[in-house]
């Protein structure tokens, strides 16, 4: 098999351990410490403006921008240009994916709730351990999920997924990182083409907010169109279990 094959297999003791309560805050901590000095290096490498720059992009991606915050690094004006954003993103992407699985032993413990999301888990991670092919599928079909831009298909809905699909950590972990990559460097290379576009209407002082609402509102409907029914009708299912 390819070199990339370990990431695919499906190892289900891994899937269904614990952490150690060390292992745990390291996958929280770690990330949120190095996102901390990423936004210092870019303060001492780039200035306080590409450094706020850096935090208003990751919270925006955070609020709904999701990978098209990326086309703000087309602008002219824009500290950061797309390539330093799609980076940023990517190491978002799989960071929040590393949080949440360092905070998932949390969601299991809470009442009503938590005991149906284990039992979740460990009905998937068997199923997973006995079909090999429809593990790969679901890697693959994860990193195509974090890979498209808009609301709500990100790392964090991804990563619990994946967890609740019964993948390992480390599947998530690749799959969130291929997935985010290919979705970042497409954003990127499409700021890079339409930069004049994108510039020109940021420069506009009525075109510039109907953009941004319009993007807004693309991602919001995609987003519902995407999960809108099926949490209505997943939360329904589950009652009358």
């Amino acid at each position: 098999m390819p070199a990339s094959a370990p990431s695919l297999e499906a190892p289900e003791v891994e899937a269904l351990e614990s952490l150690s309560g060390g292992g745990r805050a390291l996958l929280v901590v770690g990330p949120l410490a190095g996102f901390a000095l990423l936004l210092l290096v870019t303060h001492l490498v780039s200035g306080g403006g590409a450094s706020g720059f850096a935090a208003g992009m990751a919270a925006g991606a955070f609020v709904g921008g999701g990978k098209l915050v990326i086309l703000a690094g087309a602008v002219s004006e824009a500290p950061l240009g797309t390539w330093s954003l799609a980076a940023l993103i990517v190491y978002l992407d799989v960071a929040t994916a590393l949080v949440l699985m360092g905070g998932m032993p949390l969601l299991y413990r809470m009442p009503g709730a938590g005991p149906r999301i284990a039992a979740a888990r460990g009905a998937g991670s068997r199923f997973l351990g006995r079909h090999p092919g429809a593990y790969r599928a679901t890697w693959m079909s994860l990193a195509g999920f974090v890979a498209v831009p808009f609301n709500g298909t990100g790392a964090l809905v991804g990563a619990f997924l994946g967890r609740m699909l019964g993948l390992t950590r480390w599947a998530i972990a690749t799959a969130t990182l291929v997935g985010s990559l290919a979705g970042a460097v497409s954003m990127a290379a499409a700021g890079d083409l339409w930069a004049e576009r994108i510039d020109a209407i940021a420069g506009h002082p009525v075109l510039a907010p109907i953009g941004v609402l319009t993007v807004a509102a693309l991602a919001i409907f995609f987003s519902k169109w995407m999960f809108g029914e099926r949490t209505d009708t997943s939360a329904s299912t589950s009652t009358g279990e």
